[in-house]
């Protein structure tokens, strides 16, 4: 009895200073996988979700011969893959948050952009297509641009792979192939293979001395590219997965070192990665974080709990920063875009600009309080009024359903932290 009393006792003093360090040094190098939620209950988040959501699909999801469904993104019923790429991410998350059937409303977001290919990559959807008088849709083949838009198609191929999780893929629609096609051809089309950065559609040749090098920062999805790489093992992906984390850190460091601000486009000009100018694509604040550019918190957010990189981490805690103190933690004085520099743009606030802080601010505790204000301005005014549009009821939608997800330690895909060359 003795013996083994003390054989324990000597295993106990060799053992336990090994799991204290064990313990200390997950505790300093691991980081948390879920994201800070704000102080509501999980009712009355879910409550405020649910609702949020009601308002949306009714205002916004329309149906068409066909059974086809799309997102309305104006008042005349027209639409873009962007929208289109929101809706399906949506209706997958609401049945796996909520249990709300939205399997058949997805199957129809589906084949109606499976209707309207781009006429470059026949892989992606055409960007844009107008609401006849009869209800039908019609592709915009009139503009100067008239292929693919690279954010939609992203999201149209995440949603793909969330739903092949989610329902599996051996119904009518293999799901998970479809998304891996869309993938694959975002690599050959969308990717630029000199410089592993994203170009801004399939629209979009490597040496066009405009576009060539042109890249909408809210297209970098860290997340999404993460994700991209783990189900094709296309070791490119990882190139891109660092640019993109390259050049924000780049950007923030050379252009807005006292905001974080990234501006709506960069492009590479006379061998440096640099803001564009004005209306060098859609107007005068395309060198500006205006409507493009307000989505890079929330997608950097969401790359964040995909991947917990601590760049990441860092770029988004620089953009925290100082929009808490400058707007002295008020989400009420967030305006409606800046220059790099953080002087405003315009008088008035959107949702579109609030919204994507609340997924920004949730990465650390620290946020606590702010996160708080965010939800509770995100969610006094649902439902139509005078400043509701499509684009910033989508934004919050998902922005709450990003926060409500990663509350629930709901990860997705586990093995995405693993992605980076580095």
């Amino acid at each position: 009895m003795l013996g083994d009393y003390l054989r324990v006792r000597k295993m106990l003093i060799i053992l336990v200073p090994i799991a204290i360090i064990l313990i200390w040094f997950l505790l300093k190098n691991i980081q948390p996988s879920s994201l800070v939620p704000p102080d509501y209950s999980a009712k009355q988040r879910k409550s405020d979700i649910r609702y949020a959501y009601e308002l949306w699909k009714a205002q916004y999801v329309k149906q068409i011969e066909g059974n086809q469904y799309y997102v309305s993104y104006d008042n005349r019923h027209n639409t873009v893959s962007e929208a289109h790429g929101y809706g399906m991410f949506i209706m997958v998350l609401m049945e796996e948050q909520f249990d709300i059937q939205t399997r058949a409303i997805f199957d129809g977001m589906f084949r109606y952009a499976k209707s309207h290919p781009s006429d470059r990559n026949h892989s992606f959807m055409v960007w844009r297509q107008f609401r006849q008088k009869d209800g039908t849709m019609k592709d915009d083949k009139n503009g100067q641009f008239t292929g693919s838009a690279t954010d939609g198609d992203m999201d149209i191929a995440y949603a793909l792979l969330l739903a092949d999780q989610l329902w599996g893929s051996d119904g009518n629609i293999h799901y998970k192939q479809e998304a891996i096609w869309i993938i694959n051809a975002l690599m050959d089309s969308v990717v630029n293979h000199d410089e592993w950065t994203l170009k801004l559609g399939d629209w979009v040749k490597d040496d066009d001395p405009k576009y060539g090098t042109a890249s909408r920062t809210s297209d970098w999805m860290v997340g999404h590219i993460a994700v991209f790489y783990e189900v094709t093992g296309d070791e490119r992906w990882k190139k891109v997965l660092d640019k993109m984390i390259e050049l924000t850190t780049k950007i923030q460091n050379q252009f807005s070192s006292e905001t974080g601000l990234m501006p709506d486009f960069i492009w590479k000009k006379e061998g440096e990665w640099v803001p564009v100018d004005p209306y060098f694509l859609e107007g005068k604040n395309d060198p500006y974080y205006s409507y493009n550019a307000c989505r890079v918190p929330w997608r950097l957010a969401a790359g964040y709990v995909l991947t917990t990189d601590k760049d990441v981490k860092h770029q988004l805690e620089k953009i925290n920063t100082w929009m808490i103190k400058a707007t002295q933690n008020n989400p009420s004085s967030i305006k409606a875009g800046y220059d790099l520099d953080g002087h405003t743009l315009v008088s008035y606030s959107d949702i579109a600009f609030i919204a994507p802080f609340a997924a920004s601010a949730s990465i650390d505790t620290k946020n606590q309080e702010w996160m708080n204000h965010l939800w509770g301005k995100m969610t006094e005014e649902l439902g139509p009024n005078k400043t509701s549009n499509y684009y910033s009821d989508t934004i919050r939608l998902l922005v709450m359903l990003f926060i409500e997800e990663a509350a629930g330690e709901k990860e997705k895909f586990r093995n995405t932290r693993t992605v980076r060359s580095h």
